[in-house]
């Protein structure tokens, strides 16, 4: 469609005002290098036209070449140097000359041979031979060749004739038909399009080169008045057709060889006029068809002219093309000329082989080429003006001046744009298989992507900078994660295609900032793992050649200091990325962050990381894996670089609930982790203020926390740090929330923490700083919870779950039980220690309980804690005193102890408590005195404690007793022998009562207290402890079975045959063998032992049955034994039958005991009864089977 004037002239000085500013850039560039270059032209302009000098290839002109064959490569460029000064209006000095006259005209037109050297280029295909048929008619003489006979001939009329050939056949008048209907087939219509194609094709190929005849016979004319005459001439041909516009172009630039000056003249006085009767009248396609082929022929023209006169008037075509192209209408033919014309003056200006040659008006005629670019519509299948003008742009780089970084940025954006989102392959075979669109071969499309990717390292090649990838990668990135597979293909497939292009070129300026690399990183990182292959393995290849780029931005600093900008050893000498290839990070997307985590500056890193958590619920798992991986290793490796770190968590903590991939979820968690173990304290804080309440994502990243070993050590200093922040107040709800939450938190973490089955790694040196605090904070909670009851509250009793209180003691009986005192965890709650805890009345009835049973076995690193219990010593507060009491008694185990008191006063102190009524401090004094005992210490200071202590071991309290005993048993290591035994005979008794008790420590304590005081015994005093002895052999025999006590129970055993002299018995009588020799081993101390004190033996079986009833089915089942080895003993005269039969009768109930040894060695046993002493139990107490089998015997025997 026509346009009218007024739009048209619009839109072409909008377009001038952008040309102007640009073209004033251009100006002031080249008046700063004009002097350099001055001489060098002027040499260049005397040398002969057809002499070429030998220069080495640039990038840019090897990429030329490669895009268009035709091109002859540039020479390098490597300092700038441009035209000396602006060069003035363009003047024809050969038009102004005065005109030749008539007779001078007609001796022009003779027939002139012209020299060798002055003869132009030569064209083997435009020889008079191949052009015989045009002569056919004329009379050739004898004897002279066709050459010879058209040097006679007059050139009007050999141009003459030429023209006639030229002109286009005459055409039947037809009109127009009517639409029949179908009847032929699509293939049969396009066989037949097809075969006229080929013919046309051959017919405009003949016309060519009759066309470039022509245009060579123009150029040898030496008649100014015949070359003006027949160029006008030929562009008075009909221009509708393609072929005829481009033949009227090739025979002006072979022409314009000689003549480029006077047919410029006549070129824009023709365009000229086409352009002014468009304006005066509404454009038709005439006049279009003339402003394509003027501009054409600029384009033949600059590519046929001589070097030095090209060079005079080479701005006069570009702005002429300029000219012609923006008062056009503007269709696919015009753009198509103006792009090829663009080409064909690159190429001219190329085969100069001048340096730093500048192509004018370079950047209106980029405009030019962006509006074209623009004006495609999207997802078109017709890419021939795409195709072209991305060509073009490749061109014109190889030439000076660059664009600067707007226009760069612009021509990036619209040409991707345009490039990137055009239909898959797919679909285009899909359509090119349909006959009612007319589609680009797949070879075309598939070269218009490929020359979009060389259009931007071209781009690369005449500004090579980061600045300038910049400006492309800022285009591309974003199309990296289309949702488009093709479309992410080529975002991908450039990029990797530009990393190579810089990676390659050791020329490319790397020397400034590169804001966009952790964008990059982390877009190409993520889409390794894409779904398509190839996608995956380009992301690699571009990461790969980053990276050597970023390695050769840090080389020349790494050469002079082994660390990078950070201070840190650069890792990358450590493993070498470059021998596998790319590879390496197809195969490890954590290898990424090794490989550039050192390289990035903080604010990148937040870019990668950022870019990955946003990855991390997106619906392809492959990606969300990929995102987790990556954001995992870039937290491990630059951790301690983070900014912004409270951020970082709390979009973790918020993306976490709606990761739908488990592994992903996993990997996130291992990301925080890897966070944690570089900035713990920071991110327990960040963690803490994201949920106070500790919700189920807290809960997944605690666990994940504590999982970790390295984590798990330093979790509770932070932790510990928050809860003693804590402020008692009357209110306790509403103070700490008015206040602060953080110790609520931290009480609600420790819960949690304290929960798991790896909370034993966290405690570590932390467990009795933590069990203090906790005490501490149960103590604060109760005591302003107990003030506040005496006014009426105004907050709402808050939750159970919720209560200060209840998760406060929760985390101290889950601090018991990760603690590994399982059997203690399990005594507190049996005597309802935690309700004592939480009790006012009872608060420290539950610490003593507490402190009692824990500290007994605790190992612990006391230096904070001991200070902290010693100043709770010095409180006033009566209650507090004891606390730190207790506190301070089982510190006092540790041998740090006398770093911080003295130890006789300790002593002092510990006798003093040990005479207080109260059984609390009693119990203290005594614990305490045994941990001294544990020191080197004077004994003199210690012969005092003897019988307190012996008191305290008689003491109904059992705990009381069982600390008393373990005291003595320390404090006899310090005496002499002789000191003790006498004094502890009286302990005999008590200690065999304890033999059979269940709990283990303390039957273990008495037993081998009893050992150590018979080691000590004299002479003189063996009969006050012989009863006593013999009545310890039983219990003592029955537990060496024990695997708790069978090693003290042997050790007592040997000494009580040397204390009762019982001479030479088997070595191994003692010795805890194997299940199977029980009755062997009894047997043995049967015969050697219990039959010499034979006249005991009742009440030895009184002592067995005794342990019959024992809850430790090994006491039960060795006790059976023992009775079943003495049953041959048990004589009338030594034991009574009723004792028999209660030994049956309680056998004959284990009989149905749960563990099947015992159950088995009960009815061994009862057998073995019968057999010995069947005569004397009672037939009435017998079952039937039993008393059968009696009778059987009986009669057998009888």
């Amino acid at each position: 469609m026509s346009q009218s004037t007024v739009p048209q002239t619009i839109r072409m000085s909008s377009f001038l005002k952008k040309l102007r500013g640009l073209k004033k850039k251009e100006q002031e560039s080249v008046e700063n290098i004009q002097e350099s270059n001055q001489g060098q032209r002027e040499k260049q302009e005397a040398q002969p036209s057809n002499v070429h000098h030998g220069v080495a290839l640039d990038p840019a002109g090897q990429r030329t070449s490669q895009l268009l064959p035709m091109l002859v490569k540039p020479s390098p460029s490597p300092a700038e140097a441009r035209r000396k000064s602006q060069p003035a209006p363009v003047v024809f000095p050969e038009i102004v000359q005065r005109q030749p006259s008539a007779k001078q005209q007609r001796g022009l037109s003779q027939p002139k041979k012209k020299s060798l050297e002055d003869s132009g280029p030569v064209f083997p295909e435009l020889s008079d031979e191949n052009f015989r048929y045009l002569w056919m008619g004329k009379k050739i003489p004898r004897g002279r060749t066709l050459r010879e006979s058209l040097e006679l001939m007059d050139e009007r009329e050999i141009l003459d004739t030429i023209l006639r050939h030229l002109q286009p056949a005459p055409q039947k008048p037809t009109s127009s038909p009517r639409r029949k209907s179908t009847t032929l087939s699509q293939d049969s219509a396009a066989s037949s399009l097809r075969a006229a194609q080929q013919k046309t094709s051959k017919a405009g190929h003949e016309k060519n080169a009759l066309y470039r005849y022509y245009g060579l016979k123009l150029r040898d004319s030496r008649s100014k008045e015949t070359v003006h005459q027949y160029l006008h001439l030929l562009l008075k041909l009909p221009l509708e057709e393609e072929t005829v516009r481009e033949g009227i172009s090739e025979a002006v630039g072979v022409a314009s060889y000689f003549h480029l000056s006077q047919m410029l003249m006549a070129l824009r006085d023709f365009g000229h006029a086409a352009i002014a009767r468009k304006i005066e009248m509404s454009e038709n396609t005439e006049e279009k068809n003339a402003s394509i082929t003027v501009m054409l022929c600029y384009g033949q023209m600059a590519l046929g002219a001589r070097q030095e006169d090209l060079l005079r008037f080479i701005e006069f075509i570009v702005a002429e093309l300029l000219y012609q192209f923006q008062n056009t209408r503007k269709d696919e033919a015009l753009k198509k000329s103006l792009m090829k014309t663009a080409i064909l003056t690159t190429k001219a200006l190329v085969q100069t082989h001048v340096v730093n040659i500048i192509f004018p008006h370079k950047a209106e005629l980029t405009i030019c080429i962006i509006e074209v670019i623009e004006e495609e519509p999207l997802g078109s299948f017709s890419i021939s003006v795409l195709h072209h003008a991305i060509i073009t742009v490749s061109c014109m780089t190889a030439l000076k001046p660059p664009m600067d970084s707007p226009l760069r940025s612009e021509l990036v954006q619209k040409s991707i744009k345009k490039v990137f989102s055009l239909p898959s392959l797919k679909l285009t075979k899909l359509k090119a298989g349909s006959s009612m669109h007319t589609t680009q071969s797949q070879d075309f499309y598939q070269q218009t992507v490929t020359a979009c990717l060389n259009m931007m390292t071209s781009l690369l090649s005449e500004a090579p900078s980061l600045e300038t990838l910049e400006d492309i990668l800022v285009h591309t990135n974003g199309w990296i994660d289309s949702p488009r597979v093709y479309e992410r293909e080529r975002a991908v497939k450039s990029t990797s295609f530009l990393m190579k292009y810089v990676s390659e070129h050791l020329d490319f300026d790397i020397s400034h900032d590169f804001p966009f690399l952790g964008q990059l990183v982390a877009l190409l990182s993520l889409h390794i793992a894409d779904i398509v292959k190839e996608i995956g393995l380009q992301s690699a290849e571009a990461l790969y050649h980053l990276h050597y780029i970023m390695i050769a931005k840090m080389g020349k600093k790494v050469e002079m200091r082994h660390k990078n900008r950070k201070g840190n050893v650069v890792k990358w000498f450590r493993e070498d990325f470059f021998i596998p290839g790319p590879s390496i990070f197809y195969n490890d997307i954590s290898k990424v962050a090794k490989a550039f985590g050192e390289h990035l500056t903080p604010s990148q890193i937040n870019d990668v990381v950022l870019k990955a958590i946003d990855n991390l619920t997106v619906e392809d798992r492959a990606i969300s894996q990929a995102a987790a991986v990556l954001l995992s290793s870039f937290l491990e490796e630059c951790g301690m670089d983070m900014e912004d770190l409270h951020m970082i968590v709390k979009e973790i903590y918020n993306h976490l609930p709606r990761i739908p991939d488990p592994r992903t979820k996993e990997e996130t968690l291992t990301a925080m982790v890897n966070l944690a173990t570089k900035r713990l304290n920071p991110v327990v804080d960040s963690l803490l203020d994201c949920s106070m309440d500790c919700d189920e994502s807290a809960v997944v990243i605690w666990k994940a926390l504590v999982a970790d070993p390295y984590c798990s050590i330093k979790l509770l200093r932070p932790l510990l740090k928050r809860l003693q922040d804590e402020d008692p107040s009357s209110e306790v709800t509403s103070r700490r929330h008015s206040k602060s939450q953080m110790p609520m938190a931290a009480t609600n973490a420790l819960c949690l923490i304290l929960a798991l089955p790896e909370a034993s790694d966290v405690l570590q040196n932390k467990f009795p700083q933590l069990l203090l605090a906790l005490i501490t904070q149960i103590y604060f909670v109760l005591g302003s919870g107990r003030r506040g009851s005496r006014a009426t509250s105004l907050m709402p009793d808050p939750p159970s779950h919720l209560s200060p209180l209840t998760t406060t003691v929760q985390a101290l009986k889950n601090l018991i039980g990760c603690g590994g005192y399982i059997k203690e965890y399990n005594m507190l709650e049996i005597q309802r220690c935690w309700d004592m805890l939480s009790s006012p009345e009872n608060f420290f009835d539950g610490i003593r309980l507490l402190i009692r049973t824990l500290f007994a076995y605790s190992k612990v690193h006391l230096r904070n804690t001991f200070k902290q219990a010693n100043a709770y010593l010095r409180r006033t507060d009566v209650k507090e005193r004891t606390v730190g009491m207790a506190f301070f008694t089982e510190l006092l185990f540790h041998s740090e102890i006398g770093l911080y008191f003295v130890k006789q006063d300790i002593m002092d102190v510990l006798k003093e408590w040990m005479g207080q009524a109260n059984p609390l401090m009693q119990l203290f004094s005594v614990r305490g005195l045994g941990y001294m005992l544990l020191h080197p210490l004077e004994e003199e200071s210690l012969n005092a404690f003897v019988s307190p202590l012996i008191n305290c071991a008689y003491n109904p309290d059992k705990s009381i007793a069982k600390e008393s005993m373990k005291c003595l048993q320390l404090l006899f290591h310090h005496l002499e022998v002789e000191e003790y035994s006498l004094a502890g005979c009286s302990l005999y008794p008590q200690l065999l009562k304890h033999f059979n008790d269940e709990d283990n420590e303390f039957r273990i304590c008495s037993i081998s207290l009893f050992g150590m005081l018979l080691r000590g015994i004299k002479e003189e005093h063996r009969n006050r402890a012989e009863d006593t002895i013999i009545r310890s052999l039983v219990p003592l025999i029955i537990q060496l079975s024990d695997p708790v006590s069978g090693e003290d129970c042997r050790i007592v055993l040997n000494t009580i045959v040397t204390f009762l002299k019982l001479g030479e018995m088997p070595v191994d009588i003692f010795e805890c063998g194997q299940q199977d020799r029980l009755y062997y081993r009894s047997s043995l101390i049967c015969k050697y032992i219990l039959w010499r004190y034979r006249q005991r033996l009742p009440d030895m079986l009184m002592q067995m049955m005794e342990y019959l009833r024992s809850r430790n089915p090994a006491h039960r089942e060795a006790a059976i034994i023992l009775i079943a080895c003495n049953a041959q003993y048990m004589k009338p005269d030594l034991v009574s039958n009723k004792q028999i039969d209660d030994i049956y009768l309680a056998l004959l109930d284990l009989q149905g005991d749960l563990d099947v040894a015992v159950s088995n060695a009960a009815v061994a046993a009862c057998e073995e009864l019968l057999r010995r002493c069947a005569g004397r139990i009672n037939p009435k107490i017998l079952p039937s089977q039993h008393l059968q089998s009696l009778l059987k015997n009986n009669t057998a025997r009888k």
